[in-house]
């Protein structure tokens, strides 16, 4: 069976950047147990002020010695951002619900592995084992966690710029 036309979605992803990513060594176990782990995950959604249609998501990461006892070879922190297009008039044919919660759940699945593999790169240029995190079912994760508090003011959208020089 030939297919003659594409199936688009209605959510395009345009592209993202690195905000931040930072690491620094410990005095820590090199040989640490990173089953044992508890990473702190932000998610936040920032619309296009006067067109809810453009849309970042800002994911992070951060891996930090909690209990102050040392156990961790390294602190490390990823915050990327994601670029969206929402088609809006396909999303209303779609009857979404909650347009915030599927922008969230569908652009930080398409979004964790680029959160993922920076944190894997950057923890493993050291002498410890790299780190690799889990899988993530963002709609369970984005159920548990008041909506309101993962959106941000327009203020804090950027736009994707292919141009950047």
């Amino acid at each position: 069976m030939r297919c003659s036309k594409m199936v688009q979605g209605i959510m395009s992803f345009e592209g993202f950047q690195i905000d931040n990513m930072s690491y620094e060594k410990s005095s820590g176990n090199m040989n640490h147990d990173y089953t044992k782990l508890s990473p702190e995950f932000f998610i936040k959604l920032a619309e296009k002020e006067n067109d809810s249609s453009k849309f970042n998501i800002i994911m992070g990461v951060r891996i930090i010695d909690e209990d102050g006892d040392n156990s961790l070879p390294f602190n490390a922190e990823v915050v990327v951002r994601g670029f969206y297009t929402l088609k809006v008039e396909d999303a209303e044919q779609h009857e979404i619900d909650d347009i915030s919660t599927f922008k969230l759940v569908n652009g930080c699945a398409i979004l964790f592995p680029y959160v993922r593999s920076a944190l894997t790169d950057i923890t493993s240029k050291s002498r410890h084992n790299p780190l690799i995190l889990p899988t993530i079912n963002f709609t369970r994760f984005i159920e548990n966690r008041e909506l309101d508090s993962m959106i941000l003011d327009s203020s804090y959208y950027e736009d994707f710029n292919k141009d950047y020089n």
